[in-house]
């Protein structure tokens, strides 16, 4: 059975994980420090509390991580402001289609509040969305389950929902860990970070894009049919 769908955010609805790793570089910079991929992509996934937290073990207590977040943050919207967040391909697809077909969608992302409703308004998403939970609504970020199952809460009818019967769509390994020990079927779209065998053995289904989703029919066992769309 398959009754509700949560979708995390950058990474997965959004093509920002590159747009993030490119301004923070860009922020440290002018204070003269160094962001490497590796501190960035250890920090994929997690809330703001937990990346404070990891970026500071890692380039020492001095860092300004508080200021350049505000810049970062900044400067992420600015880029943002013209063309809007930058759509995966398929997601508006997939979106459509699960609401056609009656399926209720939430969104469960570790961005704040503030900033995460900017970006799906901004890109016209939000109607798809009917219950949302946000990374600083949780004590606990990914890899712990809490955002999910608060999500699932969230939704119509979500406390009769058994969390079994809910796909969650993930590009992050804390996401897809989370996902696996709410109890929930997780669907993993890798995106920037290399999901490694552990992590793929905790997916339901790996799938190299969203249009993929579509287009290899992942739904046909629950009785609705997707192979009728291209990638």
């Amino acid at each position: 059975m398959f009754h509700a769908a949560i979708f995390d955010m950058d990474g997965l609805l959004f093509d920002t994980e590159r747009l993030y790793c490119s301004v923070w570089k860009d922020v440290a910079a002018t204070r003269g420090y160094i962001m490497d991929d590796q501190l960035f992509m250890a920090c994929v996934g997690r809330n703001n509390a937990d990346t404070r937290r990891i970026v500071l073990d890692s380039l020492g207590g001095h860092f300004p991580y508080d200021e350049l977040n505000v810049l970062a943050r900044k400067e992420a919207q600015s880029r943002m402001e013209t063309s809007g967040p930058p759509i995966k391909h398929g997601a508006v697809e997939l979106l459509s289609f699960l609401k056609t077909n009656s399926i209720p969608i939430a969104l469960a992302t570790s961005t704040s509040e503030k900033s995460a409703r900017w970006m799906i308004d901004k890109a016209g998403l939000a109607p798809f969305f009917s219950a949302f939970a946000f990374g600083n609504e949780v004590e606990r970020s990914k890899p712990a389950p809490d955002i999910f199952l608060l999500a699932l809460s969230r939704l119509p009818g979500g406390s009769f929902i058994a969390p079994v019967h809910c796909i969650v769509f993930e590009d992050s390994p804390a996401g897809i860990s989370a996902a696996h020990d709410a109890g929930m079927k997780a669907v993993l779209v890798p995106d920037m970070v290399v999901p490694s065998e552990y992590i793929q053995s905790l997916a339901w289904r790996i799938v190299p894009s969203l249009a993929a989703a579509l287009a290899n029919n992942l739904f046909a066992e629950f009785g609705i049919e997707s192979n009728k769309y291209a990638e």
